[in-house]
């Protein structure tokens, strides 16, 4: 009976010592294939093996390491995947966590919010083009018909070139002023008394302002004689077709960045030069060189000069600005008062430009405008030399 039990107590143990051996055995028969790799290549190296036979023994080990099932954690549960390139994880490279995936969507996230009060204060600066071409085309049809004398165009032309010599010489000077603020030590110690006006600057200005409105008068008294024949061949349908089709795309050409005093320079772009050509084609149908002159003369200030000074008045004072455009609007509408329709046509597209394209643009550029971001954009650096490259490039806009 003993016997019996001793038997069955050593039968037992041995059969425990043999699962510790198996699963020893099991640990030690799936060996990192680091070390495997190591081997096979000390003794690729010490046979002499060829290359070849050592890259294929290479592809070989890491199949068999990519075959390996995948471990699970500590806690029993499947790794998580982790979007890192710098650590193994038993995914394939193109692998995507479908949970992960969308939570990195972002709607909207780069789009600029335009507000209605925004839209609508840079819509002045078109209604005060379109207001600048409608005196104009006023001043035209007052000249040819008869009913505006070309004295008085002469005189507005005058009193217009004389505002812009004042604005001119008081804006230079408040340059240079400016510049020489800037110029001056920051130390109130050595910054010392501030210079005395020097009268010589608003003569310099006066001089440099005087000498273009001379050339300009010598080329009007020129050419004026012949621009009554520069289109006699044309039949006046051609010449009001040439007028309306060049003075529409003056008003879209315009460069209203400027106008809005986005930007700081003005350059005479496709929009100034549409604008003259019809000031040069509605000119050469007025039989009087001097009045020719005059017409010419008024729309090169209205389209040439005009600009640089609702430029500086939008950028120095938002109420004048304001002003200015509800004076032109008022003189437009006053001039148009002869023609009725012409009028209250004038009036309802000054109110769709300035209220109701407006208020339709933000409604749909709030509602219909939709971008999606997400981890499938390419990457845009942040915080490094490469993310000003392409800031500069513009690839961060």
């Amino acid at each position: 009976m003993s016997h019996h039990s001793v038997s069955t107590e050593w039968l037992d143990s041995s059969q425990q010592m043999d699962g510790c051996c198996h699963t020893k055995a099991t640990e030690s028969s799936s060996p990192a294939t680091d070390e495997d790799a190591n081997e096979l290549e000390r003794d690729t190296g010490e046979n002499g093996a060829a290359p070849g036979q050592e890259l294929a023994a290479r592809d070989h080990l890491l199949d068999l390491h990519q075959s390996l099932p995948s471990m699970p954690t500590s806690s029993g549960a499947a790794p998580l995947w982790r979007k890192v390139l710098y650590e193994r994880q038993p995914f394939e490279d193109n692998y995507v966590d479908p949970h992960q995936f969308l939570e990195e969507l972002s709607q909207n996230k780069d789009i600029m919010d335009y507000q209605f009060s925004n839209v609508v204060i840079n819509t002045l600066a078109i209604t005060q083009e379109i207001s600048v071409v409608v005196l104009f085309c006023h001043a035209f049809m007052g000249v040819f018909t008869g009913s505006i004398d070309k004295y008085t165009l002469v005189g507005i032309d005058v009193m217009s070139l004389v505002a812009a010599l004042v604005c001119f010489v008081i804006y230079q000077c408040h340059q240079d002023a400016k510049q020489e603020l800037e110029e001056r030590p920051a130390s109130p110690s050595a910054r010392g008394p501030a210079p005395p006006p020097q009268p010589s600057r608003w003569l310099m200005h006066m001089w440099v302002f005087g000498r273009q409105v001379l050339s300009l008068v010598t080329m009007l008294s020129l050419l004026s004689p012949i621009l009554s024949t520069l289109t006699v061949t044309y039949s006046d349908d051609t010449i009001v077709a040439l007028s309306v089709l060049t003075m529409s795309l003056h008003v879209l050409l315009a460069d209203y960045s400027y106008l809005n005093a986005y930007t700081q320079r003005f350059d005479p772009n496709l929009s100034v030069n549409m604008a003259i050509c019809c000031v040069t084609l509605m000119a050469s149908r007025i039989s009087s060189p001097l009045a020719s002159g005059a017409l010419i003369c008024f729309g090169i200030v209205c389209f040439s000069l005009s600009p640089i000074v609702r430029h500086l008045i939008k950028q120095n004072s938002f109420t004048v600005h304001v002003a200015i455009t509800c004076g032109l609007v008022g003189l437009a509408v006053g001039c148009l008062t002869q023609i009725p329709i012409l009028a209250i046509f004038f009036i309802v597209a000054v109110l769709m430009i300035s209220f109701g394209i407006p208020r339709l643009f933000v409604r749909m550029y709030s509602s219909v405008k939709t971008q999606i971001n997400g981890p499938w954009d390419e990457a845009k650096p942040t915080n490094s030399a490469a993310a000003a490259e392409w800031a500069n490039s513009g690839f961060l806009a």
